[in-house]
């Protein structure tokens, strides 16, 4: 090899090698600069390096400065304010001031906006060859390449938000408001397979008009149904179950009408264009029948620009901004909290804001949407960030469908002790772990406590103590537990003019007949004394928390195929 060229290839290590020390000793330790928007400083802008918890505040000139961090050739900073974009830039050992000017996001509502699919169906070619080209666009340059490719593509979310949270989503109760069976057979008033009952017969009254009655015992019955009542009304299901739907027509949407893209419940696009929650200034609750849509404002911007509300202030993304709403309660309210003619129906919220939790800090998506470890990246090979897996948020919403969740809500206590010709028994049953009264939401939903005593192969009679009501199940089944010993939680609600309790048809005028359920952390002790003899031998002490989803009057009648949950269960032996 000529002289010349091992000069050259001499050089070009030496410059590869010193590129390589300065990238590995030349760091940058201390990034500072100035925040504004439209030109002028902003004051209390968060800054923050991307995916850490290193952050800080402007001061008055909006000027911030960061140290602390761990030492690295690149940081990136991001800086919020509200009302603006998320902005950023990197710093380097050459440059480390960063000044961030932030762009405010739309403060109008765009009715016209185009809603985003949650996942776009596409041939297995089709789809094989966006993935690769979005993945190999976002390495090239996530905004000179990526966003230009993606804005000339018909995008879902998943495309850029990975399978795992979009297959939460998708799993969730919030993805099948408009096919959810329960739902849908309370809405039109038929069984899981399409038979209907009688339309609802009203009778006449000189001072209050028409009022319904009882069901004819002799037809077939198939459960109540909104349906049924009002034939001619959509009534106001969808402004929660189908919220873009009922956009158009708060009130006025027809479940069995929704189709397309308004089927899928609350969507993704849907849920990140809330921008704030309307609620009385004294209760801080939404307003009397005003669920759902009614009681939310949105953002939807105009064409060609782009707006999503998310739980990160570091998300330096074109469209994308920061909103603690979406971090707080308050966020499930308009469709966790209605009352129907008066009467307090869905409450999970009133009942969160009246607990303990509140001033602990603890919100709704502390328990619903709590890491599960599954995802560290909101947008895997997107251009997204690797976080703690335990800073991102599940999307499957664990609820009254969950068994792990609700196994580790109540803890049950018992507690035995013989006594001359008898058994006393004390169990203790405390929502330990809910954040608002156990069971919430819909009224037909059910706890009940059963409590046994056996010996030699014998139940032993109960001589003193509570029994499961009536509502626990009749006919002498092995799950029907009405008359036995224990005790039933539920909101029980009576309807007015047909007096039939428990109903779940609260879109009649109803009252609440009882409430037993247990709020945040309140402990009920029930007590119970079991025929024994002295020398009967040993005696097995049994107590079972069981969930229901519906009374089982009414799950019979539906033909719903939900198994009892056990909650929680404990067994004593007594000598």
């Amino acid at each position: 090899m000529p002289r010349r060229q091992w000069l050259a290839t001499g050089i070009f290590i030496l410059l590869i090698a010193a590129a390589v020390a300065l990238r590995l000793t030349w760091k940058v330790t201390e990034v500072s600069g100035v925040v504004t928007e439209k030109g002028s400083p902003v004051a209390g802008a968060a800054v923050r390096v991307k995916a850490t918890a290193f952050q800080t505040t402007t001061d008055s000139w909006g000027y911030f400065s960061l140290t602390g961090f761990p030492a690295a050739f690149r940081v990136h900073v991001t800086a919020w304010t509200d009302g603006a974009y998320i902005g950023g830039g990197v710093a380097a050992p050459w440059g480390r001031r960063v000044d961030i000017d932030l762009k405010p996001y739309p403060a109008h509502d765009n009715p016209s906006y185009r809603w985003i699919e949650p996942k776009v169906e596409r041939p297995a070619a089709a789809e094989f060859f966006i993935r690769t080209g979005l993945s190999l666009a976002a390495r090239m340059s996530f905004n000179r390449v990526f966003l230009p490719l993606a804005s000339r593509l018909t995008l879902g979310c998943a495309d850029c938000h990975g399978d795992i949270i979009y297959r939460q989503w998708a799993g969730d109760a919030h993805a099948r408001g408009t096919s959810n069976i329960r739902f849908l057979t309370m809405y039109n008033g038929t069984d899981v397979t399409g038979r209907k009952s009688p339309p609802t017969v009203y009778g006449n009254s000189r001072d209050y008009g028409q009022f319904p009655l009882k069901p004819d015992p002799v037809q077939p019955y198939y459960g109540p149904g909104f349906k049924l009542d009002f034939p001619d009304q959509a009534g106001n299901c969808a402004d929660c179950h189908a919220p873009t739907a009922a956009l158009a027509s708060p009130g006025g949407a027809d479940i069995n009408s929704v189709t397309g893209l308004d089927a899928r419940g609350s969507q993704c696009d849907f849920c990140h264009k809330i921008a704030a929650v309307r609620v009385d200034p004294v209760t801080q609750l939404p307003g009397e029948n005003l669920p759902g849509i009614v009681s939310l404002e949105l953002r939807r911007p105009a064409a060609g620009s782009q707006v999503f509300f998310g739980p990160y202030d570091d998300v330096d993304v074109e469209g994308d901004t920061y909103l603690p709403l979406q971090n707080e309660s308050r966020v499930c309210a308009p469709c966790h909290n209605a009352s129907f003619w008066g009467t307090p129906v869905y409450q999970s919220y009133a009942e969160w804001l009246a607990s303990p939790y509140p001033a602990e800090g603890v919100t709704c998506q502390s328990c619903h949407m709590k890491p599960d470890g599954l995802a560290d990246n909101f947008a895997p090979g997107r251009g997204g960030q690797t976080r703690d897996p335990q800073t991102v948020f599940t999307h499957s919403f664990p609820g009254a469908a969950d068994v792990d969740l609700l196994r580790h809500t109540a803890r049950l206590e018992l507690s035995a002790r013989r006594l001359d010709g008898r058994i006393a028994v004390q169990v203790s049953v405390t929502n330990e772990k809910g954040g608002h009264d156990i069971p919430t939401d819909h009224p037909m939903r059910n706890i009940i406590l059963v409590v046994s005593a056996g010996g030699g192969g014998r139940a032993l009679p109960l001589l003193a103590g509570p029994v499961v009501p009536g509502w626990g199940g009749t006919g002498g089944g092995p799950a029907d537990y009405a008359g036995q010993p224990g005790r039933g939680y539920a909101r029980v609600l009576e309807e007015l003019w047909t007096e039939i309790s428990p109903t779940a048809a609260y879109w009649r005028q109803t009252r609440v007949l009882e409430d037993t359920r247990l709020k945040a952390r309140e402990t009920d002790i029930s007590h119970y004394e079991f025929a024994s003899a002295v020398d009967s031998g040993p005696v097995e002490i049994r107590a079972t928390l069981v969930f229901r989803r519906a009374f089982k009057q009414l799950a019979r009648q539906k033909g719903w195929p939900d198994a009892d949950i056990v909650m929680n269960e404990a067994v004593l032996a007594v000598p």
